[in-house]
Parts: C-alpha cells; sequence; structure tokens
C-alpha cells in the first residue's frame, strides 16, 4: 500500500489479536482487549479517521501500487474496485439486496446455471463477465471498500450485530436509502485471498444464514421472517443430499448446524 505515492493517507490497523503487541512506523493501532467482528472493527477505524475519503481493507487484501490513487479520483460515495484470487481470476464481490426471491434462486443453484447467470439478479452475482464493467451495484464485498467521510457521518457505519458476512450488505443498503450510490470499478485491482478451505467457506456459509435471519427481522415482517425461514429449509433439503453426493462434509455439517436456528418460532 505504501507504494503509492500520488495521494498522502494515513494508516490506522486495528489489532484483533491483543496478545500480539504491534508496532510499525507511521500506523495508528488500536488494539482490541477482545475479538471483535468486521463492524466493530471498521466502526473502531472510521471513528478517529481525519481523511476526507475513507479505505475499508481486510486484513488479507493486498492492493495494487495504482489502486489507491485510482479510486481516490472518482467521485464516487462507496466504491468497490475488482478482486482477484491469489491466482489472479476475477473474484465475484458484488452482487444485489436479499430478498425471498433472490435467496430462493441462490438457494438452488439458479445462479450457477450458465446461461441464465449472465442475467439473473441474485445476492451473489457468479458469472465473471459482469465484473468488467464500471456500474452501479447494491452492494460490493467488504474486503476493499473506499467511501467519502459523508457516508460514515450520515449512516453512522456497519451495524453491529452481524458479526461476519452481511454487514456490508446491510450497510449499503441503508448508505442507498440514505441517497448514496454503490459503484463497481474494475479498472483497479486488489488480491484477496478469500475462502481457502471448505472449512472456511462452511463457517461463510451458517454466517449468511444468520446474517439473512437478522436483516428480515430488522426490516421485514412477520410473515416475511416465517416465509425466509421455509426458503432457507428448502434450501437445505436440496443442498444437503447435493453435499453429501459430492463429499463435500463441511459443508452438510454447516447446513446441520443452522436448521436449529431456523426451525424457531418466528
Amino acid at each position: 500500500m505504501y507504494r503509492s505515492r500520488e495521494i498522502e493517507f494515513e494508516t490506522i490497523l486495528i489489532n484483533n489479536t491483543p496478545e500480539d503487541k504491534l508496532v510499525f512506523p507511521k500506523v495508528k493501532i488500536i488494539n482490541n482487549p477482545t475479538r471483535l467482528g468486521f463492524g466493530a472493527n471498521n466502526n473502531k477505524g472510521m471513528r478517529v479517521a481525519k481523511g476526507d475519503k475513507i479505505l475499508l481493507l481486510n486484513s488479507d487484501a493486498f492492493v495494487y501500487p495504482d489502486t489507491l490513487a485510482k479510486c481516490y479520483a472518482l467521485d464516487y460515495d462507496v466504491l468497490g474496485c475488482q478482486l482477484l484470487n491469489e491466482d489472479l481470476s476475477i473474484q465475484p464481490s458484488w452482487g444485489y439486496f436479499p430478498t425471498l426471491r433472490r435467496i430462493l434462486q441462490f438457494q438452488i443453484f439458479v445462479d450457477n446455471f450458465p446461461v441464465i447467470r449472465k442475467f439473473v439478479d441474485s445476492v451473489h452475482v457468479r458469472d465473471l463477465s459482469r465484473f468488467t464493467t464500471t456500474q452501479k451495484v447494491d452492494w460490493v464485498m467488504g474486503a476493499f471498500v473506499m467511501l467519502k467521510r459523508g457516508v460514515y457521518e450520515k449512516t453512522g457505519g456497519v451495524d453491529e450485530n452481524f458479526y461476519m458476512y452481511g454487514e456490508e450488505t446491510e450497510w449499503m443498503y441503508r448508505t442507498q436509502k440514505s441517497g448514496f450510490d454503490t459503484y463497481y470499478f474494475p479498472g483497479a485491482q486488489c488480491v484477496h485471498l478469500a475462502r481457502q478451505s471448505v472449512k472456511t467457506y462452511a463457517n461463510s456459509f451458517l454466517g449468511e444464514m444468520r446474517g439473512y435471519l437478522y436483516w428480515f427481522k430488522k426490516y421485514n415482517s412477520a410473515p416475511e421472517r416465517f416465509l425466509l425461514k421455509l426458503v432457507l429449509l428448502f434450501g437445505c433439503a436440496i443442498r444437503i443430499p447435493a453435499w453429501a453426493v459430492w463429499g463435500k462434509w463441511d459443508l452438510v455439517r454447516a447446513y446441520i448446524q443452522v436448521l436449529p436456528e431456523l426451525v424457531e418460532e418466528v
């Protein structure tokens, strides 16, 4: 990041491992007494940031030398760059806000069908050809998010009730409701080392399902929350046998683990 010399910036590091006493020159370090989630950590950083723009950058994200300058020069309220996997292939990193229909599409693999995924407005956009043009989107992945200071000041930051997964989507829903736009910009790149194992993917699934439940509790009616649980249960009924056939046992266990939360009373 320090190879970017076109702009001046401050660096704020949220240390989520209190046993490690980190010391870096030119870095403001905030040590957490206990491990916190994505929202709480980013809110801590944004509260003390001084710039007119703020960049939220994951610890497993590595920017190209010109990425900061390219993104800073753009006049977008909220901006996500093109994320790349470790092998430099494109990593899907934007999507649509969750609705019952979109969650159902995700649960029954519609967003994975080769032709349909080019057009479907799923929570997770899968077709890589849709990640090559600058466009207005509902949300971008939280691994790299640049935003104007006014966005944070008006929205109050990330909802800390999300521990992990879904929090940036809900925040960008609120930013949109507050009159701000979110853009995906593939002209700048960042390598994101995401979901390195099936076990990590299983954990992310649990977080995502819990995120949907919290989202609908926050924004939707009781009948819609009930329908959401039916949709998720239906998805489990399809996905558990599918993952078992494919030998993805960590995913099978993750789906089984979330079942008690889905059958609770609304």
